[in-house]
């Protein structure tokens, strides 16, 4: 299966993993077309499965995790066109699950099965020194994420939480833990994502609900702040969200669809823009997407009329997002 898709920040790569325990970039080719071609493979490092992969803010690093319990940081040398093996790093005591870059490219942040969060350091030498861990959730952590324009880190679990983690000094403090009693998720958070602002985000959960979230900002810290409960039509799980620069959103289920939404402002909302209550409302639905569980949705960053798929079905797919929702 293929576990992940994403793209570089500059929109002319995507990279994939999954259970292969390999990395593939892939390039557009010159035709004019939207067809890719495989470029790069990056294998015989990870010994199992690879969950994650991401680049760095100006890409000249990809991170990866895996179930083998590591991470790996490659490098891409100016003006080369192949990656290098910079650094493997341990500590997890099992199966990592997911990774994040922060804003700056200084930061990245990796979680995993063994209920940890773990911050990593990039050093002046290309080096990366243990921050500091995080430990609260009381199960796997499935997702982090990095706010952009702070150090403030979102982590979601297994154990149905969100917790909102803001940085003192090098150390981050959880100061929110979003649950049921706070009208949060009641099953497993598989996926966050935010706006490009930065101002809104998204979680989603194993019982086909969104979360939508306002990110509130003080002098030195970030809360979130729930603006409304979303549910999908087809109340599948949801494994995977993403937001477009354009504003569109996608999910990817686990019912082999994709489902693109749009948050719109509720009915019944007051004038006043700032206080007005926004909802997610379907744009598309777009069945058998995939045969298989669709893992992952990304958007182009420089492009939002694309979309990148990764499934079950070892297949990789790139939608024309404007011939979708013709």
């Amino acid at each position: 299966r293929v576990w992940h898709v994403c793209w570089a920040n500059a929109g002319d790569t995507i990279a994939t993993c999954g259970g292969d325990r390999a990395i593939k970039l892939w390039r557009k080719t010159t035709q004019g077309d939207r067809k890719y071609q495989c470029v790069e493979t990056l294998e015989k490092t990870h010994t199992k499965t690879i969950r994650r992969c991401g680049f760095s803010r100006c890409d000249s690093m990809l991170a990866s995790v895996s179930f083998d319990a590591t991470t790996c940081v490659w490098e891409r040398p100016r003006g080369e066109q192949q990656h290098e093996l910079l650094v493997t790093l341990e500590g997890h005591e099992s199966e990592i699950k997911d990774l994040c870059w922060s804003q700056d490219g200084e930061l990245l942040a990796t979680c995993g099965r063994d209920k940890s969060i773990w911050i990593w350091l990039k050093e002046i030498d290309d080096q990366f020194e243990c921050l500091d861990v995080l430990q609260g959730h009381t199960q796997d952590v499935k997702s982090v994420l990095f706010v952009p324009g702070t150090r403030a880190l979102l982590s979601a679990s297994y154990d149905n939480t969100v917790r909102v983690w803001n940085e003192h000094d090098d150390e981050w403090v959880c100061t929110q833990t979003l649950d049921g009693a706070y009208q949060g998720h009641e099953s497993t958070v598989w996926g966050l994502c935010c706006d490009a602002e930065g101002s809104r985000v998204l979680s989603c959960d194993a019982e086909g609900m969104i979360l939508l979230w306002r990110v509130v900002r003080g002098d030195t810290e970030i809360a979130l702040e729930l603006v409304s409960r979303n549910m999908v039509p087809t109340k599948a799980a949801l494994y995977s969200v993403d937001w477009s620069p354009s504003g569109l959103i996608a999910t990817g289920m686990a019912d082999n669809s994709i489902s693109l939404l749009q948050a719109e402002k509720a009915e019944g909302s007051p004038e006043d823009p700032g206080a007005s209550r926004q909802v997610l409302k379907l744009v598309k639905e777009i069945r058998g997407a995939h045969d298989g569980d669709v893992n992952c949705v990304r958007f182009n960053p420089k492009d939002p009329g694309v979309l990148a798929s990764a499934g079950d079905d070892e297949v990789v797919k790139v939608w024309d997002v404007g011939a979708l929702i013709q």
